[in-house]
């Protein structure tokens, strides 16, 4: 097993202060790496899938670690949706953005009444660009 360590760093000096900031993770137990560049076209495609146990093209639930997709175009975003039983989520990737996940669970709540979560595993994640084809980096650890 290894350790995968991230760092997220802002730099910025706003009116000659010093706003920036740098945080670091060390993630332990990861014992599988997947680095990908996909193509991501204008109709919604799968990019990853979840499930009770590893299968082709099919990662075991509760096992992420850590999760980036990164929008390498420079004009169009990338809509992404997370799907989990009868809950979903969307999530817009605008031109060198990135989205970070570090578990496989979610919740969704389209009334925003709940009171109480029950967060449930994520089954899939598509994605779809904009207005033409983009490359979507995808980089998992899982244990």
């Amino acid at each position: 097993m290894a350790t995968l360590k991230v760092t997220i760093k802002e730099e910025l000096i706003l009116n000659g202060k010093d706003m920036g900031n740098e945080n670091l993770l060390s993630i332990s137990g990861v014992n599988s790496a997947e680095h990908r560049i996909v193509e991501v076209a204008t109709a919604e495609q799968s990019i990853l899938l979840f499930g009770s146990a590893v299968a082709a093209g099919t990662y075991a639930d509760s096992t992420l670690k850590h999760l980036r997709l990164t929008n390498l175009d420079d004009t169009n975003f990338i809509q992404i949706r997370i799907v989990a039983s009868s809950q979903q989520y969307y999530a817009k990737i605008e031109p060198g953005e990135t989205f970070i996940l570090g578990n496989s669970e979610m919740y969704a709540d389209a009334t925003g009444s709940s009171s109480s979560e029950s967060f449930v595993n994520i089954d899939a994640i598509h994605a779809k660009a904009n207005t033409a084809a983009c490359e979507l980096e995808v980089f998992i650890a899982t244990t």
